[in-house]
Parts: C-alpha cells; structure tokens; sequence
C-alpha cells in the first residue's frame, strides 16, 4: 500500500484531465462519508437538542425569511 507521501507526489505529477477527474472523485467520497455521518448523528439523537431549539425559535416567531 502506498505511503502519504507517494499519493501526494503521484497527485503533484496527473494531467489536468486526470486531476479534475481525481478531485471530482474524491469530492464525491468526503460526500458520502459525510451524509454517513450525519445520518449516525441523526439515528443516536445527537441533533435532538438543536432541532428541538429550532422549533421552539421558529414556534416563538424568531426566525426570518431567507
């Protein structure tokens, strides 16, 4: 398996068709790995107290239109 290092120095040396491809890529994985995330949070309740706060703001008047 590579090093840190080797992928950094392969990812200096890829054409710009292969980088934009590269980056589009890994933009779609931090994606996937985020709303991954989120839906962990979400399922063990972790943002229950803000949305419990977001409700209670938006019952109570205290938001404004975006």
């Amino acid at each position: 398996m590579s090093t840190i290092s080797e992928i950094k120095e392969t990812i200096k040396h890829l054409s710009e068709e292969e980088f934009n491809s590269f980056s589009n890529w890994f933009h779609r994985l931090e994606e996937k790995k985020w709303d991954k995330e989120l839906e962990k949070d979400i399922e063990e309740g972790r943002l229950d107290d803000l949305a419990q706060e977001a409700f209670k703001e938006y019952n109570d008047k205290k938001c404004t239109k975006l």
